[in-house]
């Protein structure tokens, strides 16, 4: 069996995970390798075309395709669930002494015991599981049978019904598993009566369940025993990680080596065609793929399994990986605006439509789980939104499946109509993993540049951003809007007109304060010099807003340069000229002092706005 899936390109649906599920089942449903179970006649009635995959997150997210809600018998994938309700009714000690929890090495029905300890290897072989199904407290077998069913029901969320025509086929031809059952009687393994718990473990393996059943146990158990749907708790704490620690071991049977080392997913098979995987602290994985091979798993099912982890990075032992939330927070363009300081209506316009660009920003290892939170997030929220920023700045790493995911994260949003950038730090590991996957013109190096971009294209959308055609006079000015109209006249008879080209360094840090500008055409950028010839931009200034004002209330030296960005034409106000109009009336630098207080109170609410809006 040596046919190697790829994930083709396909349509991008609204959902990423979606799109991968889409093309991994599209690569796999021409598979026609493995054989029906014939050795249960019900089972070998078995569509063998039916093909479903599901994966069900630890907070309650479902993806499907395919044949997800074909009902089929659970069989041995019900041994992990029932050992872990005999660990609920003993505890762990006592099924110790009753089953074992090595390794095998052995095919799932072979007659083998551990002689040295008088048990069955493990619950994940026929012996240990007949073993474990003769621990499931009750009083009578009906009472017995109704707690199994009920335990399944904590894990899916409704009530599990029994296939009678699968458990009357099973126990007519359940000869070998009825000859292991008196072995271990006759070694004091299992104690009467004999048939009821042949009979309750051929009940268990008859139960139908779905493949969306199956990612959903499975999800449980990556949740700690909570079902992430109903929040009820199906397991105790302390036993997940037994049952985990298990199916990891031996699950698999004898391929539980291979399937560890190539897979590297706590999984259990049953030849029902189910298999299900757990991702501890992420996610879960069902299958329901009929056809078998030699040892009994689904062959579709194992090739799902070994395509999600090896090319979206999903084994377990990788140490460099964490599960906790890829995002820390979420925000928007109306309450955190970039430096660049706008006019009054340009941030009016802004307050109005700035939800509509959104910034997700992210941290930890990035892989599959995150780019599957990052997507359901976008799409939770895409009707509302037009830009999209997924800030990496605190993200430590972007595996290489991530990267390829996350470009087609970009395509689709793209596809749809909606811009999307990420912001990652120029020159790091992240920067490079990303570029190699994505449109270098979609890398931003910091958020700030990014939120100007969303900015500058929300008013592009409402026709707000172009450039002023006119020069503003000061009527325009921001900080003279309520300043007496005799002040205004005179005010306009004492400032210069000066104009500079564009890179002219306006102002210098350092220098003595001795002037003001009020800017009436083209763009300003106030910047504090750093070591080694760099720079850090703090505001960009448009038309009708004012720079070096502060030098009006304390008279020190300037504390960062200014830049033109491009030609610029400003009105001049000298110090020494306001004092000489003070002289006469008051109403010029008064007004002036006034407006420059409402402005920093204005910036204090809005700067109060943004850590509020940014948690802090």
């Amino acid at each position: 069996m040596n046919y190697q899936p790829s994930l083709v390109p396909q349509p991008l649906p609204a959902n990423l995970v979606d799109s991968v599920l889409a093309s991994l089942h599209a690569n796999l449903a021409p598979v026609n390798v493995g054989a029906l179970a014939d050795y249960i006649p019900e089972l070998a009635k078995a569509n063998p075309a039916h093909f479903g995959i599901v994966i069900a997150t630890t907070d309650g997210a479902v993806y499907a395709v395919g044949d997800s809600d074909i009902p089929f018998t659970i069989q041995s994938i019900s041994k992990a669930f029932v050992f872990g309700q005999a660990l609920d009714d003993h505890g762990r000690d006592h099924v110790l002494r009753k089953v074992g929890v090595e390794p095998s090495g052995e095919a799932f029905n072979s007659i083998v015991f551990d002689t040295r300890a008088n048990r069955p290897f493990n619950p994940m072989v026929n012996a240990g599981a007949i073993a474990t199904s003769g621990l499931v407290k009750g009083a009578d077998p009906a009472t017995r049978l109704a707690r199994v069913q009920a335990m399944f029901q904590r894990y899916v969320g409704h009530p599990v019904e029994l296939d009678e025509a699968v458990f009357r086929s099973e126990k007519l031809t359940g000869h070998r598993n009825r000859a292991i059952a008196h072995l271990e009687l006759n070694f004091g393994m299992l104690a009467e009566p004999i048939e009821e718990h042949l009979d309750l473990y051929f009940q268990q393996c008859s139960l139908l369940v779905t493949a969306r059943d199956l990612a959903c146990m499975a999800a449980t158990l990556a949740n700690g025993g909570i079902n992430p749907f109903t929040g009820q708790a199906a397991l105790k704490p302390e036993h997940v990680k037994h049952v985990i620690a298990v199916m990891n071991s031996c699950g698999m049977y004898d391929y539980s080596g291979e399937w560890s080392y190539r897979v590297g997913l706590p999984a259990k098979s049953g030849v029902g065609g189910g298999i299900i995987a757990v991702l501890p602290g992420a996610m879960g994985i069902g299958v329901f793929s009929p056809p078998l091979d030699e040892r009994g798993n689904s062959v579709r099912g194992i090739k799902v399994c070994e395509t999600l982890s090896e090319q979206f990075g999903l084994n377990m032992f990788d140490a460099t990986r964490g599960y906790a939330s890829a995002i820390r927070r979420q925000y928007d363009a109306g309450s955190t605006a970039s430096k660049r300081t706008r006019s009054e209506p340009q941030r009016g316009l802004l307050e109005q439509v700035g939800r509509r660009a959104v910034v997700l920003e992210l941290r930890g290892v990035l892989g599959f789980a995150a780019v599957e939170q990052i997507s359901r997030r976008i799409a939770a929220c895409a009707a509302a939104v037009s830009h999209l920023i997924l800030d990496l700045l605190r993200a430590d790493q972007v595996e290489p499946q991530a990267a390829h995911l996350l470009g087609q994260l970009l395509a689709a949003q793209e596809a749809a109509g909606r811009r999307m950038r990420l912001v990652v730090l120029p020159g790091s590991a992240c920067q490079r993993q990303l570029a190699a996957a994505l449109p270098v013109t979609n890398l931003l190096p910091d958020l700030d540049q990014a939120l100007e971009w969303a900015e500058d294209a929300l008013l592009a959308a409402m026709d707000a951003a172009k450039p002023p055609e006119l020069e503003r006079d000061l009527t325009e000015m921001d900080l003279l809007q309520k300043m007496p109209a005799d002040a205004l006249a005179e005010l306009a008879a004492s400032v210069q007109r000066r104009e500079y080209p564009a890179g002219t360094l306006v102002l210098r840090q350092g220098e003595q304060a001795s002037e003001m500008f009020f800017l009436a055409r083209g763009r300003v950028s106030v910047r504090l010099p750093l070591a080694g010839g760099q720079s850090r931009r703090l505001a960009t200034l448009e038309p009708g807003v004012a720079f070096g004002e502060m030098a009006l209330l304390d008279g020190a030296p300037r504390s960062a340069d200014v830049l033109a960005d491009t030609d610029i034409v400003a009105y001049a106000l000298s110090l020494q000229r306001l004092e000489a109009l003070s002289e006469g009336t008051r109403a010029v630098k008064s007004g002036l002092l006034a407006a420059i207080g409402r402005q920093l109170s204005q910036r204090l609410r809005r700067a109060n706005q943004e850590i509020n809006a940014q948690g802090g």
